[in-house]
Protein backbone atom coordinates (compact mmCIF):
# COMPACT_ATOMS: atom_id res chain seq x y z
CA UNK A 1 0.00 0.00 0.00
CA UNK A 2 1.41 3.36 -1.00
CA UNK A 3 0.30 5.43 1.94
CA UNK A 4 2.26 8.21 3.61
CA UNK A 5 0.46 7.85 6.93
CA UNK A 6 1.66 4.26 7.45
CA UNK A 7 5.29 5.40 7.11
CA UNK A 8 7.24 7.30 9.77
CA UNK A 9 6.78 11.04 9.32
CA UNK A 10 9.99 13.05 9.17
CA UNK A 11 9.83 16.81 9.10
CA UNK A 12 12.06 19.70 10.02
CA UNK A 13 11.29 22.76 12.11
CA UNK A 14 11.17 24.93 9.00
CA UNK A 15 8.02 23.05 7.92
CA UNK A 16 6.16 23.14 11.22
CA UNK A 17 7.22 23.39 14.86
CA UNK A 18 5.39 20.49 16.56
CA UNK A 19 3.59 17.21 15.95
CA UNK A 20 0.41 18.70 17.42
CA UNK A 21 0.40 21.63 15.00
CA UNK A 22 1.14 19.23 12.14
CA UNK A 23 -1.89 17.10 13.03
CA UNK A 24 -4.18 20.14 13.35
CA UNK A 25 -2.96 21.66 10.06
CA UNK A 26 -3.28 18.35 8.22
CA UNK A 27 -6.79 17.82 9.61
CA UNK A 28 -7.91 21.28 8.49
CA UNK A 29 -6.42 20.79 5.02
CA UNK A 30 -8.04 17.36 4.79
CA UNK A 31 -11.42 18.88 5.61
CA UNK A 32 -10.91 21.48 2.88
CA UNK A 33 -10.14 18.75 0.35
CA UNK A 34 -13.18 16.75 1.47
CA UNK A 35 -15.36 19.87 1.09
CA UNK A 36 -14.33 20.17 -2.56
CA UNK A 37 -11.07 22.13 -2.71
CA UNK A 38 -8.68 20.66 -5.25
CA UNK A 39 -5.37 19.23 -4.07
CA UNK A 40 -2.44 21.54 -4.84
CA UNK A 41 -0.24 18.87 -6.41
CA UNK A 42 -0.58 15.55 -8.16
CA UNK A 43 -0.17 12.71 -5.67
CA UNK A 44 -0.24 8.92 -6.02
CA UNK A 45 -2.34 8.76 -2.84
CA UNK A 46 -6.08 8.16 -2.75
CA UNK A 47 -6.98 9.21 0.79
CA UNK A 48 -7.68 12.84 1.51
CA UNK A 49 -5.85 12.61 4.84
CA UNK A 50 -2.67 11.43 3.15
CA UNK A 51 -2.91 14.13 0.48
CA UNK A 52 -3.47 16.84 3.11
CA UNK A 53 -0.50 15.65 5.14
CA UNK A 54 1.73 15.48 2.06
CA UNK A 55 0.76 19.03 1.08
CA UNK A 56 1.68 20.30 4.55
CA UNK A 57 5.01 18.48 4.61
CA UNK A 58 5.93 19.68 1.10
CA UNK A 59 5.00 23.29 1.99
CA UNK A 60 2.45 23.49 -0.83
CA UNK A 61 -0.16 25.15 1.37
CA UNK A 62 0.52 28.02 3.78
CA UNK A 63 0.15 27.41 7.50
CA UNK A 64 -1.13 30.40 9.43
CA UNK A 65 -0.13 30.82 13.06
CA UNK A 66 -0.96 33.40 15.70
CA UNK A 67 -3.22 36.38 14.99
CA UNK A 68 -3.58 35.74 11.22
CA UNK A 69 -4.82 32.21 12.00
CA UNK A 70 -7.41 33.56 14.45
CA UNK A 71 -8.68 36.10 11.89
CA UNK A 72 -8.88 33.45 9.15
CA UNK A 73 -10.72 31.03 11.45
CA UNK A 74 -13.27 33.70 12.41
CA UNK A 75 -13.94 34.53 8.76
CA UNK A 76 -14.33 30.84 7.94
CA UNK A 77 -16.81 30.33 10.78
CA UNK A 78 -18.83 33.37 9.68
CA UNK A 79 -19.07 31.95 6.16
CA UNK A 80 -20.20 28.59 7.56
CA UNK A 81 -22.82 30.25 9.78
CA UNK A 82 -24.19 32.26 6.86
CA UNK A 83 -24.36 29.15 4.68
CA UNK A 84 -26.11 27.19 7.45
CA UNK A 85 -28.61 30.00 8.01
CA UNK A 86 -29.35 30.23 4.29
CA UNK A 87 -29.83 26.47 4.13
CA UNK A 88 -32.18 26.44 7.12
CA UNK A 89 -34.24 29.27 5.65
CA UNK A 90 -34.58 27.38 2.38
CA UNK A 91 -36.07 24.30 4.07
CA UNK A 92 -39.84 23.92 3.85
CA UNK A 93 -41.69 24.17 7.17
CA UNK A 94 -43.06 20.63 6.75
CA UNK A 95 -39.64 19.18 7.51
CA UNK A 96 -40.17 19.77 11.22
CA UNK A 97 -38.26 23.02 11.57
CA UNK A 98 -40.19 25.56 13.62
CA UNK A 99 -39.89 29.09 12.34
CA UNK A 100 -42.31 30.59 14.83
CA UNK A 101 -41.24 31.91 18.18
CA UNK A 102 -41.74 29.78 21.27
CA UNK A 103 -44.40 32.18 22.54
CA UNK A 104 -46.48 31.76 19.35
CA UNK A 105 -46.27 27.98 19.54
CA UNK A 106 -47.27 27.94 23.24
CA UNK A 107 -50.20 30.25 22.46
CA UNK A 108 -51.40 27.92 19.69
CA UNK A 109 -51.13 24.84 21.89
CA UNK A 110 -52.90 26.51 24.83
CA UNK A 111 -55.91 27.26 22.61
CA UNK A 112 -56.42 23.53 22.06
CA UNK A 113 -55.76 22.62 25.68
CA UNK A 114 -58.20 25.16 27.10
CA UNK A 115 -60.90 24.80 24.43
CA UNK A 116 -64.24 24.07 26.22
CA UNK A 117 -65.80 22.68 23.01
CA UNK A 118 -63.11 20.01 22.82
CA UNK A 119 -63.84 18.85 26.39
CA UNK A 120 -67.58 18.39 25.57
CA UNK A 121 -66.82 16.24 22.52
CA UNK A 122 -64.39 13.97 24.33
CA UNK A 123 -65.01 10.25 24.15
CA UNK A 124 -66.54 8.71 27.29
CA UNK A 125 -63.37 6.86 28.26
CA UNK A 126 -61.44 10.13 27.95
CA UNK A 127 -63.94 11.85 30.21
CA UNK A 128 -63.53 9.11 32.84
CA UNK A 129 -59.77 9.45 32.70
CA UNK A 130 -59.98 13.19 33.18
CA UNK A 131 -61.87 12.89 36.45
CA UNK A 132 -59.65 10.29 38.15
CA UNK A 133 -56.81 11.00 40.48
CA UNK A 134 -53.64 9.20 39.67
Amino acid sequence: MNDLVSQPIDYTDDVIDSHYRLVIAAAKRTRQIMEGHAPVGDYPYHKETTIGLAEILEKKVPILMGAPAVVAERKHREVLRAARKQHEESLPPSRGYARESVEAIVADVSVYQEDPEHAEHAAPEEADDLGRDI
